[in-house]
């Protein structure tokens, strides 16, 4: 299977995420929705971060196990705003049914999530993984 599927699961996650209604209630229309953060964005906004993926494959079979990090950034007081934005990603991306060019989407499943304090004392920095498993089709 190629690299490629990795760049096709990331647009498929970006168009998933942006057409969200929760999403957008939380991080604007057009929702704040980065790989690459501009300066000066207001907060909170989400980033779409570190990647990997690791070939397999099967007898009759080629796929691709893949695990996606996002990155929730805030800067209000307590939690609550960085925690629902994390909510509202898992409610768009688990288990959903994504589209993907040339590729079918196996699995998408929510792993882990975290929160905490930056070291500035004032912005808050939620995490979340994802494994997806991807076949060419």
């Amino acid at each position: 299977m190629s690299a490629d599927s990795q760049w096709i699961l990331q647009q498929a996650v970006y168009a998933a995420l942006r057409a969200a209604p929760a999403i957008k209630a939380l991080l604007g229309d057009p929702a704040r929705i980065y790989d690459h953060v501009p300066p000066a964005s207001p907060f909170p906004y989400l980033v779409l971060g570190e990647a990997t993926a690791t070939p397999f494959d099967a007898k009759t079979e080629d796929g691709m196990e893949q695990s996606l990090t996002l990155h929730t950034w805030s800067r209000t007081r307590g939690l609550k705003e960085t925690k629902a934005v994390m909510a509202a990603v898992t409610d768009a991306l688990d288990s959903q049914a994504l589209a993907l060019s040339g590729h079918v989407l196996v699995l998408l499943r929510f792993e882990f999530a975290t929160t905490f304090l930056e070291s500035d004392g004032l912005t808050r920095h939620g995490v979340q993984r994802f494994r997806a498993i991807t076949q060419a089709s």
